[in-house]
């Protein structure tokens, strides 16, 4: 049997879709009829929600497909449901990437992915600047606070999270047609504003990006921006800037 995908359009409610659970399950596209959730949705469910047989809860598999699912069986040992018609999501719009050094303080980075991701951030570039403090990353945990952030704020694309890379490594790959650096130095820049085209927003460490990695980013085409008249620190300015490239 073909497992029939239905396409997202306005003739298709999705107001009650948003008020249930979400949950994150990647194997979703493949499976149909009556299965068997994980344990860790399980627990969630049944031991923090208190979710019952006879509710519903939404699964997506983080690439734009979702499917309600009603609830069969819900204890101790199973979470057992009956998945409903799949659902695709349309891509966002636009692309967002947000390109940000690491920081020395893991809880702030932490803090800023959870809230550009909630923005609506498509791609995140961890980057490794001249004067970045800490360069150790930790895919696994990061990766899961944007899935929970996803999940919190609704979303059925989770975004990519790529793994460190230095500014070289960053031209190097096939960027949108607006990019944009946000840097602290002095000089005439024009403030940044919401784009209606894929974008790029590059923000530096503490330190602030050194002169050289300026002029190598604008010999690439990145046009030098503000983000106010604050100067801000690098995970605000990441939050600051996720707003402003969404206009």
């Amino acid at each position: 049997m073909i497992w029939k995908t239905r396409p997202f359009s306005k003739r298709y409610n999705v107001h009650a879709m948003n008020a249930l659970p979400l949950f994150h399950f990647p194997a979703l596209p493949s499976l149909q009829g009556t299965i068997n959730l994980t344990e860790e949705i399980r627990k969630h469910a049944v031991t923090v929600l208190r979710m019952q047989a006879g509710e519903q809860l939404v699964l997506t598999d983080g690439n734009g497909c979702s499917a309600t699912a009603d609830i069969l069986q819900a204890d101790k040992k199973q979470l057992t449901v009956a998945l409903g018609e799949l659902v695709a999501h349309p891509a966002p719009q636009k692309k967002m990437i947000l390109g940000i050094s690491l920081l020395k303080n893991t809880a702030r980075f932490e803090w800023m992915l959870e809230k550009v991701t909630e923005i609506g951030i498509t791609a995140i570039i961890p980057l490794l600047a001249e004067r970045t403090e800490r360069q150790h990353f930790r895919q696994d945990r990061f990766q899961q606070i944007l899935v929970s952030a996803c999940l919190q704020s609704g979303q059925f694309h989770f975004p990519i999270l790529h793994e460190p890379m230095k500014l070289a490594a960053v031209f190097s790959m096939d960027l949108p047609p607006q990019k944009f650096i946000a840097h602290c130095m002095e000089g005439n820049k024009p403030q940044l504003t919401g784009q209606s085209l894929d974008s790029i927003l590059l923000i530096g460490p503490e330190g602030d990006f050194t002169a050289e990695e300026l002029a190598l980013a604008i010999e690439q085409h990145f046009e030098p921006v503000g983000l106010g008249e604050s100067r801000l620190r690098t995970e605000t300015a990441g939050i600051v800037g996720a707003v402003l490239l969404r206009g």
